[in-house]
């Protein structure tokens, strides 16, 4: 997957939302801009023990403009082995989509240990026929995108949509040019959140005091034919766009995303 697995799961579905039915009446909410700090903790791990301990934060910002939303994310990750070692990964990302979600600026490095990757290109896309991205970095090439592929914020509008709609599962095929593979196939289970459960009791304020989803999304490859997932994510999902917490599912372990500090940002005056 190019950047490897943790760049591309440790990048937070800042916007994947929808709108919930509340006391008889569609509650439909605005994403809201806003900016998140997010610490990273072990979850589970296998039976083999291999991977022991998970740490670092995810720091992001949700921007609208007259034009378009962009998204800026640093995410700095460390995992501890049982023999002592230590895989250490940096991730910045910013992305830019047009309002309508058919055009898309991306810009991605990252570091694992010692080793460098640069990513960086524009794509658009289209409802009816081929779309196309084209990389500047690290090579310059052109990667064609099927009929109706969703950007990163892109996918946010389409679950918003789904959601919405009352689906519980739904599938479409998304790029984000984050490493060099292309498009991916997602497949998301909805699931609406118990407002009694008490998931969202973190004292965070109004913006995370809000009715959401739990989402479990996989990733595969666009031609793949196996049964298992490039990856996975499990995210509590807010119908304002703010994600309070986020699993990572690994091949060995599962880390945690959780949400520690946030504020609204101002709307464009366009």
């Amino acid at each position: 997957m190019g950047l490897s697995v943790f760049s591309r799961m440790a990048v937070g579905f800042a916007g994947a939302v929808a709108a919930l039915f509340v006391s008889g009446h569609v509650a439909l909410a605005e994403i809201v801009p806003h900016r998140a700090v997010y610490s990273l903790t072990m979850g589970k791990g296998d039976t083999s023990g291999r991977f022991v301990d998970v740490g670092g934060a995810v720091k992001m910002a949700l921007e609208k403009t007259c034009d378009a939303w962009i998204t800026a994310e640093q995410i700095n990750m460390h995992i501890d082995t049982q023999v002592g070692g230590r895989l250490v990964q940096n991730l910045k990302y910013t992305g830019w989509e047009s309002l309508d979600g058919r055009q898309y600026r991306f810009a991605a490095q990252s570091r694992v240990n010692n080793e460098n990757k640069k990513f960086m290109g524009s794509a658009r896309s289209d409802p009816n026929q081929p779309g196309e991205a084209v990389y500047s970095r690290p090579k310059t090439m052109k990667i064609e995108l099927p009929p109706g592929t969703r950007f990163y914020f892109g996918l946010t509008s389409w679950l918003i949509e789904r959601a919405r709609s009352g689906a519980t599962r739904a599938e479409t095929v998304v790029f984000d040019g984050t490493d060099e593979e292309g498009p991916q196939r997602a497949v998301a289970f909805i699931i609406p959140l118990d407002k009694n459960s008490g998931t969202l009791d973190n004292g965070l304020g109004p913006l995370v005091d809000r009715p959401g989803w739990s989402m479990r999304i996989a990733f595969y490859p666009i031609d793949g034919r196996g049964a298992a997932p490039d990856y996975e994510v499990q995210a509590v999902i807010l119908d304002n766009g703010v994600t309070p917490k986020m699993e990572l599912v690994f091949t060995n372990f599962t880390a945690i995303q959780k949400l520690e500090k946030i504020e609204a940002l101002e709307l464009p005056n366009c």
